[in-house]
């Protein structure tokens, strides 16, 4: 007997979370529990966590991974090495160990931290080898900020599908995957309430991430995507969401964190080889479509702003 849709929401990750599949209570609550391990496990603002572990121990001694964790960390530096470390793991000596974005003592980091902190991210600083994981520096700090939803929108839309979900939407936070049904998506308006657009799924598999300044910042050009060679933020976009055919949304995610920070012509170079498509929102209002040919959807729609 065929299961109807069922939804489980919930807070987990400082993000909002959403389940739909077509598949028991049971599985839902098992689906949720995926996410609160995760942020149990891997959240740098629980002091016991295991990522804080590592963190601790950076330029001392290297950490005994489990093969989740080790499967973690290689998508990890399989992100920070295909976008040539734009998006970084170590980010956190920036964005925890400078800016301290998510802690009560969040601000504005000084010119001299900001030099000396940037000099403690670079994944290739990372050794896992043995089982084990360890920073070579002391003060760096891993950050799973820019990856962690999409990964586990990714290991719940897994878990769902392996449970018997031929329908399912997960959504992390905007990270998004879908299967088996057509769904409306919405992409935030990020200079005012309600929606600037929508995408209705086909059936195929599909994966939509979104990185935005109006998420967390500091001020009005001081955002928590942060540049890793310079230290700080770029502004020239406020709305960045990249989708592609498939469940790839561990890596759409670490691709929508990096893509915020470089200039528009370098993204179009890139879009074809990845076999993306992108939805790109700047300081002027101003939607620039890419690539949208590639995707099996029934439609894209847009409130009134302006086109390139």
């Amino acid at each position: 007997m065929a299961l109807f849709e069922k939804a489980l929401e919930a807070s987990v990750m400082s993000t909002h979370l959403l389940i739909r599949a077509n598949v028991s209570k049971t599985i839902l609550f098992q689906a949720h529990k995926i996410a609160t391990d995760f942020e149990s496990r891997y959240s740098a603002y629980k002091e016991d966590s295991f990522l804080n572990t590592i963190n601790a121990n950076a330029g001392k001694a290297p950490i005994k991974c489990t093969d989740d964790d080790l499967a973690l960390f290689t998508t990890c530096m399989e992100a920070s090495q295909s976008t040539e470390g734009v998006f970084d793991i170590t980010i956190g000596a920036l964005s925890h160990g400078a800016y301290h974005y998510g802690f009560a003592n969040e601000k504005m980091a000084s010119v001299e931290t900001i030099q000396k902190q940037k000099k403690l991210v670079n994944y290739r600083d990372i050794s896992i080898k043995h089982n084990t994981i360890f920073l070579e520096k002391k003060g760096m700090r891993l950050d799973l900020g820019g990856i962690g939803k999409g990964y586990v929108a990714k290991q719940i839309a897994v878990f769902l599908a392996k449970s018997g979900a031929t329908k399912l939407l997960v959504d992390v936070g905007g990270e998004i995957v879908t299967r088996g049904k057509s769904y409306t998506i919405a992409i935030k308006n990020p200079f005012d309430e309600g929606n600037i657009a929508y995408l209705k799924t086909s059936k195929g598999d599909m994966s939509i991430s979104t990185s935005g300044d109006y998420i967390r910042h500091i001020d009005d050009h001081n955002h928590h995507i942060l540049n890793t060679t310079e230290g700080t933020s770029k502004n020239d976009y406020t709305s960045m969401s990249i989708l592609q055919n498939g469940w790839h949304i561990d890596q759409l995610d670490a691709y929508a964190t990096a893509y915020f920070n470089l200039p528009l012509h370098k993204i179009e170079k890139l879009k074809n080889t990845l076999g993306i498509a992108l939805l790109i929102i700047d300081k002027s209002n101003t939607i620039t479509l890419m690539n949208q040919d590639i995707l099996d959807v029934e439609s894209i729609t847009f409130s009134s702003l302006l086109f390139k």
